[in-house]
């Protein structure tokens, strides 16, 4: 599985999996650092930044934003409180 770099914290070991118990949830994690967290498949948007198909919405417990796969484009980032 290819990797991407990391929206937290910067390193090549983001990676990927479609969860079997939520429908339309992607499940992402760090291979670097603790960042585990969920997008919903249906969310995707272009990124206003590359202009690709890219931006999608994740979301954990603790934090929340939009991120672009291609450019690595962090927006809207928030602290879940």
């Amino acid at each position: 599985m290819t990797t991407q770099q990391c929206p937290k914290c910067k390193q090549n070991a983001f990676t990927w999996y479609v969860s079997e118990v939520l429908p339309n949830i992607t499940v992402w994690s760090c291979n670097a650092c603790p960042l585990q967290i969920y997008e919903d498949d249906k969310e995707e948007e272009v990124c206003e930044n590359c202009n690709e198909k890219t931006k999608t919405f994740l979301q954990s417990q603790e934090e929340q934003f939009n991120w672009c796969s291609e450019c690595n484009a962090v927006t809207n980032y928030q602290l879940n409180e």
